[in-house]
């Protein structure tokens, strides 16, 4: 079924994080010759060590409590090499007595998801914005009137919908930036800071440490062997 989808690249995984079955169209965001070449093997055969470790950071949380992760914005690597926003969404996959055995999940790339589908419809307004604008001031006020709603509705609907509040969503999509111009670019981790949204690069640490529990400094000489800023 999913192959007759080739804009939703689907995949499943055990609880060790290797890959147990796919989609022909995930297969080729791999750059495997087929879906065989991708059973197996981990997200870090495949994907820079900083983003695998994210994919398996949220792997672990669906495995470990049972929860599942919807609509999340992170970066991937597509098929033509360079890194683009994916909308992301993972669900455990339990046995015959309820116990996690594994997850299975979607990912599309949002420049080509078909926007006027009716699960995305609603919210596209927000999602837009926030991948555009992530690096400038964003209002949890200005995001609820791109849906006409008030805040509180606004805060509401959003967290019942993508199970964390805006402040947060917007802080993770920061904080997803931030860590490739971390392990891909000379740019200070002030000036990180400030491309990525973040009033200054204290403020930036601390969001950063809060979330990753490692500075940044320490984050970039994880994934880059090279000395902090």
């Amino acid at each position: 079924m999913f192959d007759h989808l080739p804009d939703v690249y689907f995949f499943i995984k055990d609880r060790e994080g290797r890959f147990m079955g796919c989609n022909r169209a995930f297969a080729t965001l791999l750059h495997a010759h087929d879906e065989d070449g991708v059973l197996g093997l981990r997200d870090a055969d495949f994907f820079p060590r900083s983003l695998a470790e994210n994919y398996a950071r949220d792997d672990h949380t669906v495995i470990e409590t049972g929860d599942p992760i919807v609509d999340k914005i992170e970066l991937v690597r597509n098929a033509g090499n360079s890194l683009d926003w994916f909308n992301t969404t993972k669900v455990p996959v339990l046995d015959r007595d309820n116990r996690v055995i594994g997850l299975a999940g979607i990912t599309r790339d949002i420049s080509k998801m078909n926007l006027a589908n009716e699960r995305f419809l609603y919210w596209a307004p927000v999602i837009e914005t926030i991948i555009s604008n992530y690096a400038q001031p964003l209002s949890t006020a200005d995001l609820a009137a791109k849906v006409s709603l008030s805040v509180s509705q606004f805060d509401r609907q959003f967290k019942k919908r993508f199970g964390t509040t805006p402040r947060r969503y917007v802080t993770n999509v920061r904080i997803n930036a931030a860590c490739e111009l971390l392990s891909s670019t000379d740019l200070t981790i002030s000036d990180i800071a400030l491309e990525t949204g973040f009033y200054d690069q204290s403020h930036f640490t601390n969001q950063f440490t809060k979330i990753k529990e490692m500075t940044p400094a320490q984050y970039r000489r994880k994934f880059r062997a090279a000395e902090p800023d």
